[in-house]
Order: structure tokens, then C-alpha cells, then sequence
């Protein structure tokens, strides 16, 4: 592999220790390929054996995404830790648990609450886990529901200076104004919200509103057109590390393999792309992280 090219990132992956491979044969073959930094986001508590609208389980889940970083470091890649409950989980709460929108909301700012003090005491680095949005379709006050959320999270991420991973549903240019809209009613750090599994059709927007888009290496022909709208996106391989879905996502190993690819075959990109996209744009975000 060539020397020459710049650390090479992962902006968005789960590590399961309890049914998947876990966090240090994760880095291992991350660091065989080249990988130099990954950002570990939290599960979903059941996905961890642990148990949905469990303020305790939520802390546990924690727990594991900051104990998974830390491996990860100890194998000589930088890690840096996403913490929060994703709406599948508050939505699974509303639906099928019987729970009120109320009492959703409690358990839910409780644990937007509990990501900041993970925040604080610089065990993570950010709220995430995704929170956001279900991207499947739902009634109208159910995304109004789960967009209170959001601005929940936007003003504790705020008031911390943290940067939010989030998760949403893929309607394109008018995924990106929601978002852009609550953000500037809050007032974030610019590029300190990142869209997870963000189109190649809403960079342009996302930018403008100093949003950073998070480009998953999976889905077929995205990267090649998110590299139309220039260097201005970080990338993902949303790697979920359950055996039971081997191919529903790319590994970050294979990730970081074909960024190095596109740069020496055939010069899809070329250095100084990708030294933008996995350098001065994860810096731009996470702080300096190289």
C-alpha cells in the first residue's frame, strides 16, 4: 500500500463484542488495509442482548461503545466514541411497548442527557447512535414527534460544543433543508452535525448550511457521484459487525481498501481529494484528530 497516501477514515461503524467479531479483530484488519481513525457509534440496545426503554441498559450500551474505542486505540488506531439511542428504539417503544409519546420522551432526552455527561467526562466525543428521524415512513406527528427530539439533542450538543451523528430517512434536498433549518434555529458549531448515510444529491445543500454529509462506500454508484460535488463529504461504512447480516454492509477494512483503490486505479480521485475528504474534513469535524 502506498505510504504516501493520508490516513484513511471511517466515519461512522458499530462494533458488536457480544455476537460479532468485536472491536479488536475489527482494528486489526482495519489497520492491515491502512485504516488510520474510525468513529465507533452505539448500537441498538437489543442488538447488544440488552433491554429497549432500560435507562441502566442504555448506560451498559454506553459503556461497550466506550470500552470498544478504547481497544481500538489500543491497537494503534485512533477511535473516538458516538453515544445516544436510536429512533428505532423510541419507535419501537411507541409502537410495540405500549409506551406513551410522553413517557418515550422522558427515556429519550434522559438518555440525550446521559450522552452529554458521557461528553463531558471525555469518554465520547459525541451524540449519535444514531438519533434522528425513522427512515421508513410514518405519520406526520410521529417525524414532528422525533423532530422535538432532534432539537433536544441540537441544544445539548450545543451547549457542550459536540458533534451529533444522525440518522434519517433518504428524501434528498428536502432531508438536508429539515435539518439545516433546526440547526440554524439552534446554532451548532458549523460541520459539528453530521448526516449519516447521507445522499450524493443533498452535499451541495448540506454544505451551504455547514452540515457535514456522511457518504456510505456501500451503496452502489454513490461515491462515484458524491465525488462530482467535490471534496466536500466524509465517507462510511456503517459497518453494524453481526454475522447473521454478513453483506448488509461494507466492513471499514473494505472501505478503506477501495479509497485506496480509486486513488491508484485508474485515479477515480487523487491524493489531495482524499487527503481533504479523510483529513482536513474529519479535522473540520471531530476537532484535530491528526
Amino acid at each position: 500500500m502506498g505510504t504516501e497516501l493520508p490516513p484513511l477514515c471511517d466515519n461512522h461503524a458499530h462494533t458488536n463484542p457480544v455476537s460479532g467479531i468485536g472491536p479488536r479483530e475489527l482494528a486489526r484488519r482495519f489497520r492491515k488495509e491502512g485504516g488510520k481513525f474510525i468513529v465507533i457509534v452505539a448500537l441498538l440496545t437489543w442488538s447488544l442482548g440488552l433491554t429497549p426503554g432500560d435507562l441502566d441498559s442504555v448506560r451498559k450500551m454506553y459503556d461497550i461503545t466506550v470500552e470498544s474505542a478504547r481497544v481500538i486505540n489500543e491497537e494503534g488506531i485512533k477511535a473516538v466514541a458516538i453515544v445516544g439511542v436510536h429512533p428505532a428504539e423510541a419507535y419501537e417503544l411507541l409502537s410495540g411497548g405500549g409506551w406513551s409519546k410522553e413517557d418515550v420522551r422522558k427515556f429519550m432526552e434522559k438518555s440525550i442527557d446521559l450522552a452529554v455527561r458521557y461528553i463531558k467526562e471525555g469518554k465520547a466525543v459525541g451524540i449519535g447512535g444514531e438519533i434522528g428521524r425513522p427512515h421508513w415512513d410514518v405519520p406526520s406527528d410521529i417525524t414532528e414527534f422525533f423532530n422535538e427530539l432532534l432539537m433536544y439533542g441540537f441544544n445539548a450538543a450545543k451547549d457542550i460544543n459536540a458533534v451529533v451523528h444522525l440518522h434519517l430517512e433518504r428524501n434528498g434536498i428536502s432531508t438536508a433543508s429539515s435539518i439545516i433549518n433546526m440547526v440554524r434555529k439552534v446554532g451548532n458549531k458549523p460541520y459539528s452535525i453530521i448526516m449519516h448515510h447521507a445522499e450524493p444529491v443533498a452535499i451541495d445543500i448540506a454544505n451551504e448550511g455547514s452540515v457535514m454529509p456522511s457518504i456510505p462506500m456501500g451503496r452502489k454508484g454513490e461515491f462515484e457521484e458524491a465525488i462530482k460535488h467535490g471534496p466536500s463529504f466524509v465517507v462510511e461504512s456503517d459497518f453494524i459487525d453481526d454475522p447473521k447480516r454478513p453483506g448488509a454492509v461494507i466492513p471499514p477494512w473494505t472501505l478503506v481498501r477501495k479509497l485506496r483503490n480509486y486513488v491508484s486505479n485508474g485515479g477515480v480521485i487523487n491524493e489531495d481529494f482524499l487527503h481533504r475528504i479523510c483529513m482536513d474534513n474529519i479535522n473540520r469535524v471531530y476537532g484535530m484528530v491528526y
